[in-house]
Formats: structure tokens, sequence, C-alpha cells
């Protein structure tokens, strides 16, 4: 997971991004503390053994980045959009890992103020393969 961010530290406008959010990046599955900003925190949601190769040491992570952008921002929804983007070019071929596959965008959900917090989310499924 720390390679990941790593990763997603990277997503700078300065670097041909078109976002920031690699300057907020978190590794723990909590809110940022404060809903007037924007961030990006990832988290691990399991680790399987892989079902296409079950007699081998593969693994299949599981993980979430979630992006929150303050909904006061007249561009909210477009700047998630420009973040989901972003994660999906960051990671793009990208091997985290020397014996793993590339990095899989699964799924993006893009969430309007979720649980009435101020905020627009995208929330990105990522799946790891690698081989222990």
């Amino acid at each position: 997971m720390q390679r990941v961010a790593e990763r997603f530290g990277e997503i700078r406008i300065d670097a041909g991004y078109r976002t920031d959010i690699g300057a907020a990046v978190a590794l723990e599955p909590a809110q940022h503390p404060d809903d007037d900003v924007t961030g990006l925190t990832l988290a691990a949601l399991g680790i399987q053994r892989d079902a296409n190769k079950p007699h081998g040491r593969h693994r299949v992570l599981q993980a979430l980045a979630e992006a929150t952008v303050p909904a006061s921002l007249a561009d909210a929804h477009a700047r998630s959009h420009a973040i989901a983007a972003d994660i999906e070019d960051a990671l793009d071929d990208w091997i985290p890992l020397p014996q793993a596959l590339p990095v899989q965008v699964e799924d993006i959900v893009f969430l309007d103020r979720p649980e009435g917090l101020p905020v627009v989310a995208v929330q990105v499924a990522l799946t790891i393969r690698y081989r222990r």
C-alpha cells in the first residue's frame, strides 16, 4: 500500500496531471480532518488467495482509493472526475511489486454528499495481483 500511496503522491499538475491530489494522500481509512480540504485516502480492503491459481502463492489485494472534494466548490464534480482520471493515468500499466501484475482499476463510483457530509466523493476500487 505504501508504494501505491507513493505513486499517488506523484499526481501533481506540474507532472502533467489534471489535479494536485498527490499533495493530500493518507493511508488511514479515516476522513480527512477538514471537510473544506480535498484529500485522498488509500485503504486495503483485504487479501485473498488468487482463485485462478489456487495451489500457488498468488494473492489478490483489494484496495479502495477515496477522494473527497468540498461540495462548496463550484467545480466539485468536475474535480472528482479529474481525480478519478488522474488515478487511472497514474496506475496505467504500473507494476507495484517485482512479482506483481499491473494494478487494475475495477470500479469508479461518484458520490454526492455521502452520509450528509459536505463533500463530493469518488471511490476507485483497485486490485493488485502478486506472488508472495
